[in-house]
């Protein structure tokens, strides 16, 4: 994947992920239909993938490199797993500006800005 497609994807898998994360709506939507969560924020399944949700992960930067990876090899293997932590598993904490920014554009430490976990 490009770099351009990378950041993309990042991009529009991290907005997703916090859309579930403060909506309950969005959570239902995961669980019911996670292919129109993802196209809700921009990301796009080819026809015939199929996708299977897993919020079983606890690191948010393993998660995305993890998440790149299954994005990836689905054009060929035809099924996306799509990781999607609890956020209680994190530490609640503020997030400062700049690590806000970088989670939103998926350009933080591996997609995500440095959380302690």
């Amino acid at each position: 994947m490009y770099s351009v497609e990378r950041t993309a994807f990042a991009s529009g898998y991290s907005a997703a992920v916090a859309a579930v994360w403060s909506d309950p709506g969005q959570e239902r939507l995961l669980e019911q239909d996670p292919r129109t969560l993802l196209a809700e924020h921009g990301v796009r399944v080819p026809a015939g993938t199929a996708v299977i949700v897993d919020r079983d992960r606890f690191s948010a930067s393993e998660v995305l490199e993890e998440q790149i990876r299954s994005w990836e090899e689905s054009a060929v293997s035809g099924l996306l797993t799509l990781f999607v932590p609890h956020p209680d598993r994190f530490e609640e904490r503020e997030l400062r500006e700049e690590e806000l920014d970088a989670l939103v554009a998926g350009t933080g430490s591996q997609g995500f800005p440095e959380i302690p976990f």
